[in-house]
């Protein structure tokens, strides 16, 4: 029988534990990068959103400072006070406290607003709602093509707005204004601003503000490599009005917004550590992985602890049924625990001995019957030749052939001294043989010249080897009986010994007539089918007697002789010992 293979189920548990925390690990790392992307994207929608809302904010309070600015440059008292038309001092220093008065107003109205001058270059005067009445007036900067009055500029550290008069002055060297206002901006609202973006670690936000081509940065940027960091990758996407991309220093990367305000030339920053998103999220991808290499460890741990108390000893019954139905009746199993296992081991075993009991009592009860059925089948062939020999007795005596009865008795003698002597019910071949040559020179007593006998020498190594007693003699009678019977005259008979590979092959032929083909086949099935009623017949009885003693490969076949009549070979298996 073909061996199970061990543990296969435990195997597929396994198999199927391993598939089931790969499914989870791989949906778990898909919902984690879902959620990182999702979170990602909202952190980015969040910065969008709040640069947005801090620049639509710094946008209005720089409209305000605009439009203050064109209120004050269309003040009437300040042309006024620019072309001198009131020439005493009270009327200049009235008027002039007039436009103080109007832009601490103004100023008070807007929290960007930190100063507001009113410059006139030509009088070198100041009006200054921080200093009242200066005479110290700087001259504006040259500007270059394209500026607009609106334009934040950056000067002495301080980020302001100018709109000078006239407004429509060709730009040439040399050019000074009538007059003009500049607003200083309250660098705290603007930090106010930025302070917005700084919502957690590694975050914040920068203004940059440009005059043509060139980046200037207030500041609020301390540090000036994000400042680089977002120029690139601000220039790279095309300097839109809009941005948002990343950007990396020598040791981070950001994620960048940016909303320009074009209509005053600056614009608004908010950066935060791209890393920081990526990290907690590793960290609790990390965390949640643990958890699961927890649980599958814990689950490992189960099945090994299944495999330890149930898979194991499950192996160790199955493997010895296995070995008894191989035949090893000696196998014993223990288990040292005092459990189910326990009961099903000594279970296992009591009932193994008892199989060992029962084998040996049918063993026994085999050659009992065995015994018994060689010695029926034996004494059913002992008298079958005394009653042939007293037959033919009574006709020597007839035919008062006194001498004849005289050597008669004498073989006769012989023969039955054999049968008592030989107690034992298996001899050596050779001895069997002796016996049946003091048949055959019995037989020829009777047949005289009618009948020519010749025997072939037996092997050497054939000659101690035991098989049952009376089983040559027997085929030899069966010979004179039935293949002389209508034989007058040239009868023959011939025994021959052959070792055919673990077998030697006694055989006997006659020239008789009893050969036919139906009658052999009548003589085979009368041998197969022998169920004891072939009692009396000396080759039904053979056969049966050699398959008891040396297996099913052994017995009688019958065939036609080469002499025309019957061959009987009687077959021993050498490998069989008696």
């Amino acid at each position: 029988m073909k061996k199970q293979e061990m543990g296969s189920v435990f195997k597929k548990l396994y198999f199927m534990l391993i598939v089931i925390i790969l499914i989870i690990y791989i949906c778990t790392i898909t919902i984690f990068l879902t959620y990182a992307a999702a979170r990602r994207s909202d952190a980015l929608n969040n910065m969008q959103a709040m640069v947005r809302q801090g620049a639509l904010a710094l946008e209005a309070q720089l409209d305000s400072v605009s439009n203050l600015e064109k209120n004050l440059i269309s003040d009437s008292r300040t042309s006024d006070f620019s072309q001198g038309i009131y020439q005493n001092d009270y009327e200049r220093t009235r008027l002039a406290l007039g436009l103080i008065s109007s832009m601490h107003s103004f100023q008070s109205m807007n929290s960007i607003v930190k100063e507001i001058e009113i410059l006139f270059p030509r009088q070198e005067v100041v009006l200054s709602t921080v200093s009242e009445l200066s005479r110290d007036v700087s001259i504006p900067a040259q500007r270059v093509e394209g500026d607009t009055a609106r334009r934040l500029v950056y000067a002495e550290g301080q980020v302001q707005m100018e709109l000078w008069y006239p407004l429509t002055h060709p730009l040439e060297e040399n050019y000074i204004p009538d007059y003009g206002v500049r607003v200083t901006l309250s660098e705290e609202y603007l930090q106010e601003i930025l302070n917005l973006f700084a919502t957690q670690d590694q975050s914040g936000g920068f203004s940059v503000f440009d005059t043509g081509k060139e980046l200037l940065r207030i500041p609020s940027a301390q540090d000036g490599e994000l400042l680089e960091s977002w120029r690139q990758a601000w220039e790279k996407a095309g300097c839109p009005d809009s941005f948002l991309g990343n950007g990396g220093g020598r040791t981070e990367r950001y994620l960048f917004v940016s909303e320009k305000l074009p209509g005053y030339g600056t614009t608004l920053v908010a950066y935060r550590n791209g890393r920081w998103i990526d990290s907690s999220t590793i960290t609790a991808l990390l965390v949640m992985g643990g958890v699961l290499l927890l649980v599958g460890g814990l689950f490992f741990l189960m099945l090994y602890q299944t495999n330890v108390i149930v898979n194991k000893p499950l192996q160790k019954v199955v493997q010895a049924f296995e070995a008894v139905q191989e035949g090893n009746l000696n196998v014993r199993i223990t288990h040292r625990y005092k459990d189910e296992f326990q009961y099903i081991y000594s279970a296992f075993n009591r009932t193994v001995e008892r199989i060992q009991e029962l084998i040996e009592n049918v063993k026994e009860q085999g050659r009992l019957l065995q015994n018994a059925e060689l010695i029926q089948l034996q004494s059913q062939i002992n008298p079958h030749f005394l009653y042939n020999s007293f037959y033919l007795i009574r006709i020597m005596a007839k035919n008062e052939s006194y001498e004849q009865i005289t050597g008669f008795v004498t073989s006769l003698a012989k023969y039955y001294r054999f049968l008592n002597k030989e107690v034992d019910q298996n001899i050596p071949l050779e001895r069997e043989a002796e016996h049946m040559m003091n048949y055959i020179d019995i037989q020829q007593m009777r047949f005289g010249d009618k009948v020519s006998v010749k025997v072939g020498q037996l092997p050497e190594e054939a000659a101690a080897f035991r098989v049952p007693k009376l089983i040559l003699q027997p085929v030899v009678e069966n010979a004179y009986n039935y293949g002389m019977a209508d034989i007058l005259q040239d009868g023959q008979i011939t025994v021959s010994y052959q070792i055919q590979d673990s077998f030697i092959c006694v055989a006997v032929e006659d020239n008789g007539s009893g050969a036919e083909e139906e009658h052999l086949t009548q003589m085979r099935a009368y041998i197969r089918d022998y169920q004891g009623r072939a009692a009396g017949h000396a080759l039904s009885n053979i056969d049966r007697r050699l398959k008891l003693a040396f297996g099913e490969d052994s017995g009688i076949l019958l065939e036609k002789s080469a002499l025309g009549g019957l061959k009987v070979v009687l077959k021993l298996d050498r490998s069989v010992a008696l």
